[in-house]
């Protein structure tokens, strides 16, 4: 089961930039499962079944506009992987990958990309 990544709290660096709400002092935006689902099909151009590594990568790469998979980034989302699945895998179904990329956008602590 993966729902609980989509109630945890936001412990890195927030993905939305906009000015935070002046009573919460949160961001506006947060990442959402339709969210990453835009920018899934927006990369790969549909939603499989399974999603690679590969693939995983590529839809973080979009949605935090990353120029490259530098190692912090991959450590990071490794670290996710695990987080979510147990153990890194071939390919995860689907909800499992929108999870993966959930809790990195979570957890991100924002070393820059090399």
């Amino acid at each position: 089961m993966v729902d609980w990544v989509w109630t945890m709290p936001d412990f890195g660096v927030t993905w939305c930039r906009c000015t935070p709400d002046p009573l919460t002092g949160l961001p506006p935006h947060s990442v959402t499962r339709p969210l990453i689902t835009h920018h899934l099909v927006r990369v790969l151009g549909s939603v499989p079944d399974r999603v690679s590594n590969q693939e995983i990568s590529l839809v973080v790469m979009d949605l935090w506009k990353f120029p490259a998979m530098a190692p912090p980034i991959a450590e990071a989302l490794m670290r996710s992987v695990k987080a979510v699945n147990g153990l890194m895998g071939q390919d995860y179904p689907t909800n499992t990958a929108l999870a993966v990329i959930k809790h990195f956008s979570n957890t991100w602590n924002g070393e820059p990309a090399r």
